[in-house]
C-alpha cells in the first residue's frame, strides 16, 4: 500500500495525505464519505445494469426453499457500495437471511426481521454449516418488531414481499413439447412464503397471512418503510428489490407503485439499478398468441434518507 498526497500548488506547503494506492484496485481517496472503494472500483458499481453471474454458494439447495431468495454475493456487492466496513445494514423484510450472509461477507453489521419463523430456522442452519456467526434475526411482524430496535442504521437493503404472488397459481394450463406428453405446470417455488412448519403450527405461532389487493399490499410497505426511517442515519441508503409482473393478462409495473409509496414518504429517489438474472430460465409464454415477457430481470430500486 503507497500513500500519496495532494498536489500541492507553488507557495503552498504540502497538505496531509488523502490518496491511498491500494495496487490492483486502485485508488482510495480518505474523503470518501460513502464506502471503501477506490477510484476504478467507483466507477464500476455506478453501472445501471447488474449482469454478473452469482453460482451456486452458501448452502443454495437449502437456502432455495425459499424460492425469492436473493444470492448473498450480490448483497455484499451492494452494501459494499452504499457502507463502510464495520456499519450496520437493516432488513425489515429478511427472508432466508441473504442480507445478513451479505453483510457478513461483507464484514459489516447487520438486523433483520421475517416473519415466518422457517426461514429464520433456515438462515441459522446455513450459518452453522458455513461457520458464520449469525447477525441478529427476529421472528415478527415487521410493523411490530421495528419499533423496538435501535438505531441507527447505515443502509436499508431488503427484498419486498411481491404481493399475492406466493398464491397466484402459475398456469391453468398444461406444458407440452413437440412429440412429448402433456405435463402440469411446475409449482412456482414461491407458494410457501406462508406457509408453517407443522411444528410451528403446533406451537402456536401465527399463519402469516398472504397480501390479498395491491392495496392491502402498499399499505403494508408504506407502514414498513414509515417506521424505518427514524432508525436510518441522516442521508442514508435504502436499495429495495422489486421485480415488475405479468399476470390476468395484464403488466403490472410494481416497481413504480413501491417508488411512489417511498416517495411520499420524504425518501428522495437515487437510481433505478437492473439486475440481469443471467441464470432465470427462459419460458415460452404466449406462443402465437400475444406476447407476454419472460421477466428476466429485476429493480433495484435506490433511494436516500433526506433528513
Amino acid at each position: 500500500m503507497v500513500v500519496l498526497a495532494h498536489e500541492a500548488g507553488a507557495g503552498t506547503s504540502r497538505r496531509e495525505p488523502r490518496y491511498i494506492d491500494l495496487g490492483e484496485r486502485g485508488i482510495y481517496h480518505t474523503d470518501n464519505r460513502l464506502n471503501d472503494l477506490t477510484g476504478k472500483e467507483w466507477v464500476f458499481a455506478t453501472r445501471s445494469v447488474i449482469n454478473m453471474s452469482f453460482p451456486p454458494s452458501l448452502q443454495f439447495e437449502l437456502r432455495s426453499q425459499h424460492g425469492g431468495q436473493k444470492p448473498p454475493e450480490l448483497c455484499a456487492y451492494l452494501i459494499r457500495i452504499f457502507t463502510k466496513k464495520g456499519q450496520r445494514v437493516l432488513d425489515p423484510f429478511a427472508g432466508v437471511g441473504g442480507t445478513l450472509l451479505g453483510a457478513s461477507l461483507a464484514e459489516r453489521q447487520a438486523e433483520g426481521i421475517e416473519i415466518n419463523p422457517r426461514w429464520v430456522r433456515i438462515y441459522h442452519e446455513v450459518c452453522r454449516r458455513e461457520g458464520i456467526p449469525p447477525q441478529p434475526l427476529h421472528v415478527g411482524d415487521a410493523r411490530e418488531v421495528l419499533p423496538t430496535l435501535e438505531g441507527p442504521f447505515d443502509f436499508l437493503l431488503t427484498d419486498v414481499p411481491y404481493w399475492d404472488m406466493d398464491v397466484r397459481r402459475r398456469s391453468t394450463g398444461k406444458f407440452k413439447r413437440v412429440g412429448m406428453p402433456a405435463r402440469e405446470r411446475r409449482r412456482s417455488k414461491l407458494r410457501p412464503f406462508h406457509e408453517l412448519d407443522p411444528e410451528d403450527a403446533a406451537a402456536g405461532e401465527c399463519t402469516p397471512q398472504p397480501l390479498r389487493s395491491e392495496a392491502e399490499w402498499l399499505d403494508l410497505l408504506r407502514t414498513v418503510f414509515a417506521l424505518a426511517r427514524p432508525l436510518l442515519k441522516p442521508r442514508a441508503y435504502l436499495a429495495v428489490f422489486i421485480g415488475d409482473m405479468y399476470h390476468s393478462g395484464r403488466f403490472h409495473p410494481l416497481s413504480h407503485r413501491v417508488t411512489e409509496v417511498l416517495c411520499d414518504l420524504g425518501y428522495t429517489m437515487k437510481a433505478n439499478l437492473i439486475w440481469y438474472d443471467v441464470s432465470k430460465s427462459l419460458h415460452v409464454y404466449g406462443y402465437r398468441y400475444e406476447f407476454i415477457p419472460s421477466m428476466v430481470h429485476q429493480n433495484i430500486l435506490v433511494f436516500r434518507n433526506e433528513i
